[in-house]
């Protein structure tokens, strides 16, 4: 089955699994304090960082190694990181990028600077974690994982730490999305089975609520950045079960359709000024990045490709959209100028990276 055709699926039901692991992960464990000792490593993860050992090389090694720098940067390592010397961590810099990515033979959250480099793994666990999200301060990150037997929202601190489980619901909870001022989380829910509606809930879980309340598929909620509105996606005036972009105020009334297309039109993100909204339509064929005034007027595609595009995330300053695409033979993260132009990869990996987040400045 195409992504196409399993995005299109999703109008009916939760889709589940979307990225596949495809790479098993290797860990290595033994005395870090000893220097001389070299032990193989794909990430820093696979070494003790607290007692400085970095993956370098594909070697767990000191950090005054004198391998690990030329100059003031690091070289080499497996992870892809940029440090500067001295620091001995993992510090983003210039804003970062949290996806996920089944290059450790599983889904795993990752973030990354916002030009690719300091690639590390947050979650490291055997079952599926993905979709991350970074709360207003960017000091947390919420996402979705397996790892309880169902589908719930969990939170973290954003270095992977202070890990909490807020849906706690045997039916699939999933795509949490911050509000502005960081106090609650809107979600998709399927609750029971066979539906799924918008629901909101305090940060910390509780007072777990429903917004919509229909017979069709209401998922992917964003908030508007002065916190007032909730756009998502719905497939409730669509004979053939294809959704539309749709809004709400932030208690669930007032819904009103914008797209109003014949095709598919999801996976709505507003732009950090509000003004705009970028989204994925399936109008011209196959997935596209498309945006639109905040209005619903104005839809123009920014993507032209035969492979699909997807999930797009605004850049703090909002003049960047990251996003997925499959146009290099597996899924990357790119980024594009906010007119389309100026694509770059950010990953590149033969692995599946997707679900971009950019974190707030």
């Amino acid at each position: 089955m195409s992504l196409t055709d399993m995005l299109r699926s999703m109008s009916r039901q939760v889709a589940f699994g979307l990225i596949l692991a495809v790479s098993p992960f290797y860990g290595c464990g033994s005395n870090m304090n000893d220097k001389t000792e070299r032990i193989g490593c794909q990430t820093d993860r696979d070494c003790a960082v607290e007692a400085e050992r970095y993956c370098i090389d594909g070697i767990c090694q000191q950090e005054d190694d004198e391998r690990r720098y030329d100059g003031n940067i690091s070289v080499g390592s497996k992870d892809g990181g940029v440090r500067d010397k001295g620091k001995g961590n993992n510090q983003i810099t210039g804003g970062g990028i949290a996806f996920d990515s089944s290059r450790d033979g599983n889904s795993e959250i990752y973030v990354m600077n916002a030009d690719g480099s300091n690639l590390r793994n947050l979650t490291n666990h055997p079952d599926r974690d993905y979709d991350p999200t970074w709360s207003p301060d960017g000091m947390e990150i919420a996402f979705t994982s397996v790892r309880d037997g169902n589908y719930d929202i969990y939170v973290m601190n954003a270095d992977g730490s202070n890990l909490r489980n807020l849906t706690n619901h045997p039916n699939g909870d999933e795509g949490p999305a911050w509000s502005p001022d960081g106090t609650e989380i809107a979600f998709q829910a399927s609750r029971p089975p066979g539906t799924l509606e918008i629901y909101v809930m305090n940060a910390d879980g509780s007072s777990q609520r429903r917004l919509t309340n229909t017979l069709a598929s209401n998922q992917f909620p964003t908030w508007f950045p002065n916190g007032g509105e909730i756009a998502f996606s719905s497939n409730r005036d669509s004979t053939a079960s294809l959704d539309d972009i749709y809004v709400m105020n932030g208690d669930g009334s007032n819904q009103r359709n914008l797209t109003n297309h014949p095709e598919r039109d999801s996976y709505p993100v507003w732009s950090p000024d509000g003004t705009e909204i970028a989204f994925v339509s399936y109008r011209d064929g196959n997935s596209e990045i498309y945006v639109m005034n905040a209005g619903g007027s104005s839809q123009r595609r920014l993507t032209n490709h035969p492979a699909d595009d997807l999930f797009p995330t605004w850049s703090p300053d909002g003049t960047e959209i990251a996003f997925t695409s499959g146009r290099d033979g597996s899924w990357e993260i790119y980024v594009m100028d906010v007119d389309g132009n100026n694509l770059r990869n950010l990953t590149n990996n033969s692995a599946s990276d997707s679900r971009p987040s950019w974190s707030p400045e």
